[in-house]
């Protein structure tokens, strides 16, 4: 195993608190993928069962948004950043995308499949708990700061909230 692969997954937040034995593990159930710029990761109401790490380069998450005249376009409301991850409710027993997530530049994505992790999981509980805990910990994080957002009580991109929140 690459140390380098090993040494990036330390970085990332969902798998904080597990060991490097334990990260090794993970490591054989994701699979890297090669993005060029400005590419489609998935769309806002796609079904995916795909969680999504960006390793290096940068992805943008969009939403559809109504504006004052009536028509809808695409709004960016974050970018995300190596360690950060995208999709995480397709690990939670999948549902429809809640955003568009497109690469802002040539970008090396690690992936891993709602059905891998789950046999992992089974395989290593205590890698399913912590995974499943650091997930929790992160979306009632981008919750909370939702709400603040929907009552204005927060601005949402230049901020280091606005670094978390993710699709």
């Amino acid at each position: 195993m690459n140390p380098r692969v090993l040494e990036n997954l330390r970085k990332v937040e969902i798998f904080a608190g597990l060991s490097d034995d334990e990260l090794m593990q993970v490591a054989g159930v994701c699979r890297a993928i090669r993005t060029p710029a400005s590419q489609t990761v998935f769309n806002e109401g796609d079904t995916g069962d795909e969680l999504y790490i960006v390793h290096e380069g940068t992805v943008r998450v969009m939403i559809t948004t109504r504006l004052s005249d009536g028509t809808v376009a695409p709004s960016t409301i974050n970018t995300l950043y190596p360690g950060q991850c995208f999709g995480e409710q397709a690990l939670l027993g999948g549902a429809a995308r809640t955003a568009t997530v497109m690469t802002n530049e040539p970008t090396v994505l690690i992936v891993i499949r709602a059905l891998d992790f789950d046999a992992l999981a089974e395989r290593s509980p205590r890698i399913g708990f912590v995974v499943m805990r650091n997930l929790a910990r992160d979306l009632a994080y981008k919750l909370n700061a939702s709400n603040l957002l929907l009552r204005g009580n927060i601005r949402w991109r230049g901020d280091e909230l606005g670094k978390r929140m993710g699709g």
